[in-house]
């Protein structure tokens, strides 16, 4: 197996991190088209880059197959948020414009698990420092510790400003058990059923490092 390196990511790294997206969540199912499948992917992740002070990729052979995006309260954004917006809205209007009934479904979906994970946080009575935007392992590489070494090197980033309360949302889709695994706390869930009928549970973990 060739070795896998750590770097912060690019913008270069952006199309490869869309493909890890759509890889593991498997967009491509609601999407008729490349460029609605295109759009719901950088949808996706200029959402995630809004509000991120932290991106480290891990590379094998010179291609991301790894990712995690993260915030530090303390710390000032890595993307410029107009630059991630503009983004956001241009390929939101493209979607809206060539959607289809079984995607706008799907949006829906999107929205209904969004406004799930508010009211979880909702009730939270502790001080957060920060948060895990997004954290993605491509499938052939699982197993191999990149999941464990990104989110430890973001731990250890998000507790050089001293207090560190971090949070992650997950869900039955995911690998949420490997946050167990991590040291996080589940602090709360939901279950959610979906516009085609799906149940998943949603879960709010937090990382602190006394426990």
């Amino acid at each position: 197996m060739e070795e896998i390196t750590y770097r912060e990511i690019c913008p270069n790294d952006y199309r490869s991190i869309k493909k890890l997206i759509d890889e593991v969540w498997n967009l491509n199912q609601f999407c008729d088209t490349e460029k609605q499948l295109d759009d719901s992917l950088n949808i996706y992740l200029q959402s995630s880059l809004l509000n991120i002070s932290y991106g480290k990729a891990a590379v094998q052979n010179g291609d991301v197959v790894g990712v995690l995006l993260g915030k530090d309260d303390g710390r000032q954004n890595i993307v410029r948020r107009s630059t991630a917006i503009w983004a956001l809205a241009k390929s939101s209007v493209s979607l809206l414009l060539h959607s289809t009934k079984r995607m706008r479904r799907q949006l829906k979906g999107v929205l209904k698990i969004s406004k799930a994970d508010q009211k979880m946080m909702a009730v939270q009575k502790g001080d957060f420092t920060g948060h895990i935007e997004l954290l993605i392992v491509g499938k052939n590489i699982q197993g191999a510790g990149v999941g464990k070494t990104l989110v430890r090197d973001f731990l250890s980033y998000a507790a050089q400003n001293g207090k560190c309360a971090i949070y992650v949302h997950t869900d039955t889709q995911c690998n949420y058990g490997f946050y167990d695994s991590q040291g996080f706390e589940q602090l709360d869930s939901i279950d959610v059923t979906l516009m085609d009928g799906r149940q998943m549970t949603l879960f709010l973990y937090q990382y602190t490092p006394d426990g």
